[in-house]
């Protein structure tokens, strides 16, 4: 099986959603059409062992391929662009996601950190 490869778009935008979050190519998005028309690059949906377990409210901080997000609950998620993992930060702990960013709708669950 060949392994897909995933690179943020030179202008990446980030969108927070009630029910995920969505990384779009914002190079397409210069007109009134193609904000209209724009596909997500890549979208991680709210829901039980997803990587969104929590619905985000915002974008902290970009550094390189390394975003990190803002949920409710006191949850934050570290997506790595890089190396195609995420990482989630709660009151309880840090947990690694247990499949790759792609797999991240797929419910696998989580892993303690240490």
């Amino acid at each position: 099986m060949a392994e897909e490869v995933f690179d943020l778009p030179a202008k990446a935008f980030f969108s927070c959603e009630q029910d995920g979050f969505s990384v779009a190519d914002g190079s397409l998005m210069s007109t009134v059409a193609g904000i209209i028309t724009i596909e997500p690059l890549l979208k991680l949906r709210v829901g039980s062992g997803n990587i969104f377990e929590q619905r985000p409210v915002r974008m902290i901080e970009r550094v390189g391929d390394i975003v990190t997000v803002e949920c409710e609950s006191d949850v934050t998620v570290v997506l790595d662009f890089g190396e195609f993992a995420a990482r989630v930060k709660r009151p309880d702990g840090e947990f690694y996601y247990m499949g790759a960013l792609d797999e991240g709708n797929d419910g696998l669950g989580f892993m303690a950190a240490r």
